[in-house]
């Protein structure tokens, strides 16, 4: 019997060193930042204020500009200047002969060529391009001044708006070139002029690219943000796309795992999801298993960086800066286990082993005590 005690003994001494071993994923973080597989891992603390930011785009790069950089103070006063492919109208009264030369047949207006040309009959060959249509129609009335007429009264003005354009595609009624007049165009005009948005739009996650900068807007969430659409220019070679709900639905969604309810996908509807919906969403931390002082967001910012943000909940006013972080899309939320739990989940593990052991070793030491008594008979 002193055998079998001191086995179990030792048994037991195995458990206890081993519980560093315990059957699920720990999170094991530095104080502040640390290197893990060539990447830079940097540790933020959200109940400590830091909400974290957008720094990603959709290829992994960190070129998303700032809205504001859109939004004016006031609407300018534009000038427009003449391009190519824009269609002029030169009228020259009383002289229909200069007007309409073709008569019922001519156009309304003559279109200027690719290099910035216009011709117009005894005035030749103008650079139209560069130039307003008060300009133009100056030096027009000087050339036929000099040639055939007496104080002429010439009057120019665009119809065919082309040379400055900008490219809507995507869930909207007509996409296509939105073209540029002398008003300012904002974000409400362009989408406007291309017939808003279809049913399937997810206006939430609109992206603008301007040269090598692309502009995340939430166009639901703007005025809750303070920024005021109707004042956020466009201009001419701005590429806008509106994504259908069924693509960014795709794209749009978190993972929640560790101790919850119901680890899985949690989906991005109208392009925002805050920690603490995406933890209710996943059925709660569980009471018994979950530590409060270990939930984290896991974010792959860039291709060397990961940020990871951990809000210790041992205070339940730290929820409330839970509801304030705003996850990315493709974060991942991990809620560690309690050491408790750790603990009760390796005994789980080793007591069916240890039973057998130790009925194993009591039916040893008990055949031994009928034998014993059988000699002793």
């Amino acid at each position: 019997m002193k055998k079998m005690f001191l086995g179990l003994c030792s048994m037991a001494s195995v458990v206890l060193t081993g519980c560093f071993a315990g059957p699920q994923m720990q999170m094991s973080l530095p104080s502040d930042s640390a290197e893990y597989n060539g990447m830079t891992v940097q540790i933020h603390s959200i109940d400590q204020g830091d909400l974290g930011k957008s720094v990603v785009t959709a290829d992994g790069s960190s070129d998303l500009g700032d809205l504001k950089d859109l939004v004016v103070d006031s609407l300018p006063e534009l000038e427009y200047r003449i391009g190519p492919l824009d269609m002029v109208q030169v009228v020259v009264w009383e002289h229909p002969e200069l007007t309409s030369p073709m008569g019922q047949y001519q156009p309304a207006g003559q279109k200027v060529t690719t290099d910035g040309k216009l011709f117009y009959p005894y005035a030749g060959e103008l650079q139209a391009a560069g130039l307003t249509a008060q300009e133009l129609r100056a030096e027009i009335t000087k050339r036929l001044s000099d040639k055939i007429l007496n104080d002429p009264q010439v009057d120019v003005r665009v119809t065919g708006y082309n040379s400055r354009r900008a490219f809507v595609a995507g869930a909207v009624e007509r996409p296509g070139f939105v073209s540029f007049n002398e008003n300012p165009m904002t974000l409400p005009d362009m989408i406007a002029s291309v017939g808003g948005f279809t049913k399937e739009a997810d206006p939430s996650a609109m992206q603008l690219r301007r040269g090598d900068k692309v502009y995340s807007i939430n166009y639901l969430d703007a005025f809750k943000s303070n920024l005021p659409l109707e004042r956020m220019m466009v201009q001419p070679k701005d590429q806008l796309f509106v994504p259908a709900l069924s693509e960014t639905q795709k794209e749009q969604k978190v993972y929640v795992m560790g101790e919850v309810g119901r680890s899985g996908i949690v989906n991005i509807y109208s392009g925002k999801l805050t920690l603490a919906e995406a933890l209710a969403s996943a059925g709660g931390l569980q009471a018994l298993n979950a530590t409060s002082r270990g939930i984290y967001v896991i974010r792959n910012s860039s291709e060397t960086k990961i940020d990871v943000f951990q809000l210790n909940a041992k205070n339940a006013m730290a929820l409330a800066m839970a509801d304030r972080f705003e996850l990315n899309a493709r974060d991942i939320v991990y809620v560690d286990v309690s050491g408790l739990a750790t603990w009760n989940r390796l005994i789980s593990l080793i007591l069916p082993s240890v039973q057998t052991v130790y009925y194993g070793m009591l039916a040893t030491h008990n055949a031994y005590i009928v034998k014993d008594d059988i000699k002793g008979k």
